[in-house]
């Protein structure tokens, strides 16, 4: 049996037992690889090393062809283009490895975390996080090389330099492992991530048409095997990126400015090109809350003021920023235009009920959007009904943990990547 007819028959088996499996994997081509060391998805392809095949047993090629078909699933070989693709290569496996729980030696996030808290989160959310963590233990390394440097101190030479120097050599070869077998090269981001990565960028075509075929499973209700938490997981991926003008216009049933702008771009509607039409800018008047306790990430609080800087694309004049944790944090910042720099203060604990109180003191905002991690007790409803809310967060699962919780103070959003 030829290596194409060992995956063949592997797949054959998901026609009955697992549909949509094998309604995504034929949307992809499959393609032999030789340059690449095992597997990878990505650009409308499906690449294999034979080499790396060949090694497999029946039983490690189904859960590897399984953990590929996942990836294309979830569409992280779709989703924008991260810069760093070691990280992004751990960040997918370990989104999928939560859900699948597969043999293979892809680590889960207790082992990648050393916390439970992060269990079964998503691969934006794994991605940033780990991307902090990076960045810690980069600045960790710095303060430690400069505090050895500045102390004056000279290694000393006991006259065994090769000796010693063998010995650390053998040391960094013990300590990477030095991986030669396939599934753990395969399994490490080290060796596979960038090349296995290489591919990944925004597809819109591609998602669409694993989109199509994650609908007609929900529609046949065809999931096969598929345990009710994955399933969840991969509907999570249908819904939309944040929508800008919806937000906007939760806030109040009509939101049209009563100053009527005169404008040639426009033709009247009686008269056409005759005369100059008419258009109606946003009024509405906004507080945008920014939640800066130290358990929302650097990467999460520039995402917030990146979303208040496309605000001002969509016709608002004004937005009001505070940043809070356990208390607000400064007067309200003010914002007519984009603003690149924006000092972070806080990094405190977490408490909404300051934002509440503030809102039913000042009564005069259309609408109070809260960005958030969600980690906080659930407030008292205000007083003030006129101030619609909306709790945005800044990921799916924090979404999921708390939008029952906070749906009678007000409305809840997720921020998705694009």
């Amino acid at each position: 049996m030829t290596i194409k007819e060992r995956i063949t028959k592997t797949i054959e088996q998901w026609f009955l037992l697992e549909p949509l499996f094998f309604a995504v994997w034929t949307t992809h081509e499959l393609r032999i690889e030789p340059t690449i060391q095992n597997i990878r998805v990505g650009d409308g392809k499906i690449e294999y090393n034979p080499t790396f095949i060949e090694a497999l047993d029946d039983k490690t090629l189904y859960q590897v062809l399984q953990f590929e078909v996942m990836r294309i699933i979830l569409k992280h070989p779709y989703s924008r283009r991260k810069e760093n693709h070691a990280i992004a290569y751990v960040a997918s496996s370990v989104t999928v490895q939560e859900y699948l729980q597969t043999p293979l030696n892809f680590p889960n996030a207790q082992q990648i975390f050393q916390t439970n808290e992060y269990n079964n989160k998503y691969f934006e959310f794994y991605y940033y996080e780990l991307l902090e963590q990076m960045d810690e233990s980069m600045g960790q390394s710095n303060d430690s090389a400069s505090t050895e440097s500045g102390s004056g101190e000279q290694p000393q030479n006991n006259g065994g330099g090769k000796d010693q120097s063998d010995a650390s050599e053998q040391e960094q070869q013990s300590s990477s492992g030095d991986k030669t077998n396939p599934i753990d090269q395969y399994t490490d981001s080290e060796q596979s991530g960038m090349e296995n990565t290489e591919h990944w960028d925004s597809n819109e075509y591609y998602s669409n048409q694993i989109n199509d075929k994650i609908e007609s499973t929900l529609a046949n209700n065809s999931w096969g095997t598929v345990p009710s938490r994955v399933r969840e997981l991969i509907l999570a991926t249908l819904k939309p990126k944040l929508n800008y003008r919806e937000i906007l216009r939760s806030f109040r049933a009509s939101i049209i400015s009563v100053n009527r702008v005169l404008t040639r771009m426009k033709p009247s509607r009686r008269y056409g090109f005759l005369y100059m039409g008419s258009r109606r800018d946003f009024c509405t008047k906004l507080l945008f809350a920014v939640d800066v306790s130290g358990s929302v990430g650097s990467h999460d609080v520039k995402k917030a003021f990146s979303i208040i800087n496309q605000l001002f694309k969509y016709g608002i004049e004004a937005v009001d920023v505070l940043q809070f944790d356990a208390d607000i944090k400064g007067k309200p910042l003010s914002l007519k235009k984009a603003k690149s720099k924006v000092q972070v203060i806080g990094r405190g604990g977490t408490d909404f009920q300051p934002i509440i109180e503030y809102i039913d003191k000042k009564k005069d905002y259309d609408g109070l959007i809260i960005f958030t991690d969600g980690w906080a007790p659930v407030p008292i409803a205000p007083k003030n009904q006129r101030t619609k809310i909306l709790w945005l967060f800044n990921n799916e699962g924090n979404y999921l943990n708390m939008k029952d919780k906070l749906r009678p103070i007000g409305r809840s959003a997720f921020l998705k990547e694009a």
